[in-house]
């Protein structure tokens, strides 16, 4: 039976048990980052010297870096989570650590283009039903009754989205087992069981948060407070000194983008496990053997 300890048991006994490809993960994601530092540096000494030119008006990122940072990021992101899919539902496919660049992975990006472009469809239509039933309520309302109203429909927006997400969070993984862009048959397996991924997912959640909040201090103490308020001139600035200062190649800037890689490393394999592990055991299937035989 799939229950909230069956899958954070699952998951963590997945991490132990890939100790090796989770450490590979992280090297590449340290590296990624410590090049990231290093390629950014410029980038903000020039904005930091034209948010000083021109005060008052915050600096955008060049359209082609802002392209080119983002394409990098998909790529990793598809290619690392599809190894942690791989690595639960496959586990005879260990070559590379489970590293590949192919068809699952470019299903994997049209699965995630799919929840993506489709999420936006259904916010856009949201929002303006929202916009227009709180135009209209509002007039009998009143002020007091507005703000509420609008509070009301905020977290029912809120709850609407943390539901759709766990009963699709089994796309990915189910778009590894199936070789297919599927949507459908991840609905409908998550049916039935939105408490006990809601449960799970919630405690690995928590846990990556608190972990994140930490480092995040560590690394980013002196400015987490401007890095809230980005449509602050000030704050902006101070933000992009910071890093026109501390990022580049450094001792601090290697330690930081080990300790920050090996974190990442981690919580990729935690967050994708998670969904591959409810997967596999909905489904009960992982490398052509029952649960049972490889988790009891």
């Amino acid at each position: 039976m799939v229950t909230v300890g069956s899958i954070l048991g699952g998951t963590f006994y997945f991490v132990r048990a890939n100790i090796r490809a989770v450490l590979v993960w992280s090297g590449l994601l340290t590296l990624l980052s410590l090049l990231s530092m290093v390629g950014m540096r410029p980038f903000y000494q020039a904005q930091l010297a034209q948010a000083q030119a021109v005060p008052g008006i915050p600096p955008f990122p060049h359209p082609g870096i802002f392209a080119l940072a983002m394409l990098i990021m998909v790529v990793v992101f598809v290619v690392q989570f599809a190894a942690v899919f791989r690595a639960v539902l496959f586990p005879q496919e260990s070559r590379f650590a489970f590293l590949r660049l192919g068809m699952d992975e470019l299903r994997l990006l049209g699965a995630m283009l799919l929840l993506v472009v489709g999420g936006l469809i259904v916010g856009v239509v949201c929002t303006f039903v929202l916009t227009l039933l709180v135009g209209v309520l509002g007039v009998v309302t009143g002020v007091a009754g507005t703000n509420l109203l609008i509070f009301a429909l905020f977290v029912a927006l809120f709850c609407a989205m943390i539901f759709l997400w766990v009963r699709l969070s089994l796309v990915g993984p189910m778009t590894l087992v199936r070789r297919q862009v599927v949507i459908g048959p991840a609905w409908r397996a998550s049916r039935g069981h939105f408490w006990r991924l809601f449960g799970a997912y919630l405690v690995i959640g928590l846990l990556i948060l608190a972990v994140y909040v930490i480092f995040s201090f560590i690394q980013m103490g002196p400015i987490m407070g401007d890095m809230l308020r980005p449509t602050d001139p000030a704050a902006h600035e101070r933000v992009l000194a910071w890093q026109s200062a501390n990022y580049g190649l450094s001792v601090r800037s290697l330690l930081l983008a080990i300790v920050g890689g090996i974190l990442y490393g981690f919580s990729t394999a935690l967050q994708g496990g998670m969904v591959a592990v409810a997967t596999a055991q909905l489904l009960d299937v992982r490398g052509g053997q029952k649960l049972s035989e490889v988790f009891e």
